[in-house]
């Protein structure tokens, strides 16, 4: 607790200058009738809230506050405690709070005593946690492109992994009534699931929205969607275009399956990349609702007649020079809204005499939490499958002769060896309680420990792993520790590191006992692990900012040089591997690209097929490429690199992620379906 209250008065005094340059007065309508700055916690960026009777939990960078209003504007804090990463949204039942910390996982906290809160874990979920719903002894996280995780947490200091339900790109998620509804982001869309009984789990209807989906919340018999930028559908009449896709949207769910549109209403066009939230709150009875529409700022609509909806006031913040100010979320109490910003001021107290908090009630609770669904590789599949005992996903392997090393997540670094038969045996265990990624080179062993860093072995035998050096300071330039989850090793000396927040992270391993950083270069929101499984000869590597570019890395001389790439603009989905007489492959857009160093300064042509995914080489004339979103693995023949040609195609019920050869046969991570090895 030391280390917190340190860390947090440090940041009261940077941000001390900073929150003096907010404008507190730009608000209209007579709905609010002040706006105050709470100093009860540093004047920085907080992300969530979450209102639980008279306590007001506030996630702020990796810190949870919890907050006594029972006298709603003279706020007071009660305690801290700390995550890693980001805290995205929040949730409390029974004592225990729930934070989606996104690139960082789930923590628990054990919160009942607000004056004490208790850290208690971190789950590991399949992706980012970016949504999160907590019902009985369940916790349904939306995780994006990856879709709906459900977790049981009917023991709440071992939470199980359920089941995964594949999704647009799930950003918010609300429980009610035994149904799911999950806000697609840019899928413009609400998926609804009948969420009564875990082991029967079903999409049953998608729900077109006019924007993108984000936050989604349930009371009474209604639904309410927030979304933001960029309009469905243009063909809309010139009314319902306001926004752009701006607004709240209602639904009636009398009838759970069949969501009935209500009415819309339109905020101000606003096109903000940055901390780009859209929350909805209804209060007082549903009469109201408050919506937190990022840089826009706070509406307050009001719903006294549902299909006809009307804004009351609009809070909008702005920096003195006019900048935009983004709100984050917001939370109702007595006479009070309170409102999350992502800048210089905070906690931001509106005073509405008029707002009342109402309950969410989530209704009737789902059954069988201790179901596990199978993720069954079946007979016809090119793969066996092997899974670890202790029920855990395969996250990241790496091959060293006969020897397998699988990172398992929550479940540490399994040891396996390839039989004379081509079956596997487990031989062995790492000293890791934890392990997101792993690689091997000339002779040592790199793995991904989350919030203990990562660590350099040397491999001694088939089982026995001597620990040469560790790196355990991203804290020091990324805030509270976050959790290492990607690791690569493009040569002997050199490694690249990823807590997939805070961009790519530059190291020296050539002395293991001393690593030394060496820089810190851009990132992709929320992914970072797209780097170049080895380099050329000249010590070139590609690594992929998607949506941006590829971009070109050599630390010959110990620093890092880094160029940007001319010709090709990949996707989230696109990774980057060596191949043949120092080029290297990737996949965009469904085309196929083999490509060098040299040309790193010329447009590119591909080759058009059906590909998608991250590439690894045989080290001979196959590429096999594994597609996480789309739970899709294929195999490429490149005998002719300018005529590929695909040997074989198949579907996972996994997440296969980067894969590599073992033994002359493909070895894929695939999550729970577990390490999946070629026939």
């Amino acid at each position: 607790m030391k280390k917190i209250v340190i860390a947090l008065t440090a940041l009261l005094v940077c941000a001390a200058s900073s929150a003096q340059t907010v404008l507190l007065d730009n608000y209209t309508g007579e709905f609010v009738k002040s706006v105050k700055s709470s100093n009860v916690i540093p004047n920085w960026s907080v992300n969530a809230l979450y209102l639980d009777g008279d306590v007001l939990y506030c996630g702020q960078g990796p810190f949870i506050h919890a907050i006594d209003v029972s006298s709603p504007l003279e706020p007071r804090l009660l305690s801290t405690a700390s995550a890693a990463g980001m805290v995205r949204q929040i949730t409390v039942q029974n004592g225990y709070l729930f934070a989606a910390c996104r690139e960082a996982g789930v923590y628990f906290f054990d919160v009942s005593n607000p004056k004490n809160i208790k850290t208690m874990l971190r789950y590991d979920p399949v992706e980012l946690a970016t949504g999160m719903e907590v019902a009985g002894d369940v916790m349904f996280l939306g995780t994006r492109q990856n879709g709906v995780e459900f977790v049981d947490i009917s023991d709440v200091y071992h939470p199980k992994h359920i089941r995964m339900e594949k999704t647009d790109e799930s950003q918010s998620v609300t429980y009610k009534d035994g149904y799911l509804y999950s806000g697609e982001w840019s899928g413009h869309k609400i998926s609804v699931f009948d969420a009564h009984d875990m082991s029967k789990v079903k999409l049953i209807r998608t729900v077109d929205l006019q924007g993108f989906g984000d936050g989604v919340w349930t009371y009474g018999n209604y639904l309410y969607a927030s979304t933001g930028h960029h309009l469905s559908d243009l063909s809309y009449s010139f009314a319902d275009r306001k926004g752009n896709g701006h607004g709240l949207e209602i639904f009636d769910i009398s009838k759970p399956d069949k969501p009935k549109f209500i009415s819309k209403i339109g905020f101000d066009t606003l096109y903000w990349l940055n901390n780009d939230y859209w929350t909805p709150r209804p209060f007082s009875d549903g009469k109201y609702v408050a919506c937190a529409d990022a840089a826009n700022g706070i509406y307050i609509v009001d719903a006294r007649k549902p299909k006809t909806l009307s804004t009351l006031s609009r809070v909008d913040f702005r920096r003195k020079d006019g900048g935009k100010v983004a709100v984050t979320s917001c939370a109702v109490g007595n006479g009070v809204i309170y409102a999350s910003v992502f800048s210089e001021l905070g906690l931001v107290m509106l005073e509405c005499p008029d707002a009342k908090p109402c309950v969410k009630e989530k209704g009737v609770l789902p059954i069988n939490a201790t179901y596990r669904y199978p993720y069954k590789t079946e007979s016809f599949s090119h793969f066996n499958a092997w899974k670890p005992a202790t029920d855990a996903p395969v996250r990241g392997v790496a091959a060293n002769g006969k020897i397998m090393y699988a990172a398992c997540s929550f479940g540490g670094l399994e040891i396996l060896r390839m039989k004379e038969d081509g079956n596997v045996e487990k031989i062995g265990v790492g000293p890791m309680p934890y392990a997101g990624d792993v690689k091997v080179c000339d002779g040592k062993l790199y793995v991904a420990e989350g919030t203990d860093g990562f660590a350099v072995y040397q491999i001694e035998g088939d089982t026995q792993l001597r620990e040469l050096g560790r790196y355990n300071e991203f804290a020091k330039r990324l805030g509270a520790t976050p959790a290492c989850v990607w690791i690569f090793v493009p040569d002997s000396k050199h490694v690249v590191a990823s807590c997939r927040f805070g961009g790519y992270n530059y190291f020296d391993v050539s002395d293991p006992s001393k690593i030394k950083f060496l820089a810190s270069r851009e990132g992709g929101p929320g992914w970072d692990k797209y780097v170049c499984d080895k380099a050329d000869s000249k010590g070139w590597y590609p690594r992929v900012r998607h949506s941006e570019a590829i971009f070109w890395v050599n630390m010959n001389d110990d620093s890092v040089t880094q160029k940007k790439d001319a010709g090709i603009v990949p996707q989230l989905t696109d990774g980057v591997c060596l191949f043949k007489d120092d080029t290297f492959v990737t996949v965009v857009k469904k085309n196929l690209y083999v490509f060098s160093a040299s040309q790193m300064e010329e447009k590119k042509e591909g080759v058009e097929g059906d590909f998608s995914g991250m590439p690894c080489w045989d080290g001979g004339d196959r590429i096999a490429l594994t597609y996480r979103f789309g739970k899709q693995i294929r195999m490429v023949d490149m005998s002719n690199a300018k005529n590929p040609s695909t040997l074989w195609v198949e579907d996972t019920c996994g997440y296969p992620e980067t894969a590599t050869f073992w033994c002359g046969k493909l070895a894929v991570p695939c999550g729970y379906q577990g390490l999946l090895i070629e026939k």
